[in-house]
C-alpha cells in the first residue's frame, strides 16, 4: 500500500479534472488521512467542496495558486493533491480576522496542538489568503503558542491565476477568504526537514530604513532620502522606469547571516515604495540581485539530500515572482525537474507570499521533506 501519491490533472473543466484526480486518489488502496490541495480560483470552492465529500473522514486543506506545479505535471489551470494514507497524526484548525486581530483565535492553535499531542517529528502547515496585509499577525499569533514547542511553522500566502487580489484558502470543505487555515502533521515514520531557499545574493548596495508604516508595509525613506529616489540611484536607472527592474533587485532584511526578502509592491506618486512584507524603522537591508540559479539548486540539494536521502514525500511553497521569473527565462520546466528528480512525489503552491518558523518572507521557496 502507498504512504502517499501526489495527483494532478490540469484544465478548466471541474467535473472531468475531479473526476479523474479522483479515480487517481483511490488508486491508493485506502481512504486518506490527510489531503492537501491547490486549484486555479475559478474551480476552487467546487474542489474543496468535492475533496471533503468524497474523503470525509480526511482532514482536507488547500489554497488557490498561480499555478498548479507538481512532480505529476503543472498548469495554471487544474488540480494537484498530495494525499497522505498512512503513518501520519494529524490536526486542524483556522485563524480568522486576520487583517486585524487574529490573536483572538491562538486557542484554536493551542487546541490542535494539544489534541496532538507528539511535538517531536511535527510541523505546522498553514495557508493563508493574501493582500489584507496579516501574514505577520497570523505568525505572532502561531508563535504565541509554538515558540518554544520545536515544530517548524511554514506555509505561503495564497495565490491566483487570474487578475484582481482575490485568493482563497480552505479547511474541511469550507472556504474562506479572510483566514489562515493549518494542520499540525506529526510524521510517524521519520523526520521532517524544512529549507528556505533563495536565488537571490546581496549586491554591494547597502540602506537603513529611516521613515516606514510597517502595518502598512511601506518604506518612505531609505538613508533619510525618498525610498524610490535611494533604490533607483543604486541601480542606475531613472526614477520612471524602476518599477520594469525592480523586481530583480527585492531588498533583504539581515538578520546575523540570515537574508530575509522582501519584494516590491509597488512605486508609489510621493517616491515611497509598497513592499509584499514589512520592514521596520532603522533596518538594515541590502539590495539583492539574481544568484548563480543551478549553483543554488545544487546547494539545495545537498543540504537537504544529507538530511531526508529518501524522502517519502515533499511540499514545496514557492513564490509566485520567483514562478514568473523562471516562466520569463524559460527555466520552470528546469525548476520543476530539479525539484521531481531530487525530492520525490511532491506538490507546490505558488502564492504572494511565504511563511517560515515566524518571518513572512517574498521571492523565496519553501521545501518540506518527509522521510
Amino acid at each position: 500500500m502507498e504512504r502517499s501519491k501526489n495527483v494532478f490533472c490540469k484544465g478548466r473543466g471541474k467535473t472531468s479534472v475531479f473526476n479523474s484526480v479522483k479515480s487517481q486518489i483511490d488508486s491508493g488502496g485506502t481512504c486518506p488521512q490527510l489531503i492537501i490541495f491547490f486549484s486555479d480560483i475559478e474551480n476552487f470552492s467546487y474542489y474543496a467542496a468535492e475533496l471533503k465529500k468524497a474523503y470525509p473522514s480526511a482532514v482536507t486543506i488547500g489554497s488557490t495558486t498561480y499555478t498548479v506545479f507538481s512532480s505529476a505535471g503543472y498548469a495554471h489551470e487544474g488540480l494537484s493533491v498530495m494525499a497522505v494514507y498512512s503513518r501520519i497524526s494529524c490536526t486542524c484548525g483556522i485563524l480568522l480576522e486576520i487583517a486585524s486581530h487574529p490573536l483572538k483565535y491562538a486557542e484554536n492553535v493551542r487546541t490542535a496542538f494539544n489534541a496532538l499531542g507528539k511535538p517531536e517529528n511535527t510541523c505546522c502547515l498553514e495557508f493563508t489568503t493574501a493582500f489584507s496585509k496579516g501574514e505577520e499577525l497570523v505568525l505572532d499569533t502561531f508563535k504565541s503558542v509554538l515558540e518554544n514547542t520545536g515544530v517548524s511553522v511554514f506555509g505561503g500566502s495564497a495565490g491566483s491565476n487570474l487578475p484582481g487580489i482575490l485568493t482563497f484558502v480552505s479547511l474541511n470543505g469550507e472556504v474562506f477568504e479572510d483566514a489562515s487555515v493549518f494542520v499540525f502533521i506529526h510524521n510517524e515514520n521519520g523526520r521532517i526537514a524544512v529549507y528556505r531557499e533563495n536565488i537571490f545574493r546581496p549586491t554591494t548596495s547597502y540602506v537603513t530604513a529611516t521613515d516606514v508604516y510597517p502595518e502598512e508595509r511601506i518604506v518612505y525613506e531609505y538613508d533619510g532620502e525618498p525610498a524610490a529616489k535611494v533604490i533607483a540611484e543604486k541601480l542606475g536607472v531613472s526614477d520612471s522606469k524602476l518599477q520594469e527592474v525592480i523586481s530583480l533587485y527585492p531588498m533583504g532584511r539581515l538578520s546575523g547571516a540570515d537574508v530575509y526578502i522582501s519584494d516590491c509592491d509597488t512605486i508609489n506618486p510621493d517616491g515611497s515604495i509598497s513592499y509584499f512584507s514589512r520592514i521596520y524603522n532603522f533596518a538594515k537591508l541590502a539590495l539583492l540581485e539574481v544568484d548563480d540559479i543551478d549553483r543554488v539548486w545544487s546547494e539545495t540539494k545537498s543540504v537537504l539530500s544529507s538530511q531526508i536521502p529518501f524522502p517519502s514525500f515533499t511540499l514545496a511553497v514557492n513564490c509566485a515572482s520567483r514562478t514568473k521569473y523562471f516562466e520569463n527565462i524559460n527555466r520552470f520546466d528546469d525548476f520543476v525537474r530539479v525539484l521531481s528528480s531530487n525530492f520525490g512525489s511532491f506538490a507546490g503552491v505558488s502564492g504572494y507570499g511565504e511563511q517560515l518558523d515566524f518571518v513572512h518572507l517574498n521571492q523565496t521557496l519553501i521545501l518540506a521533506c518527509f522521510e
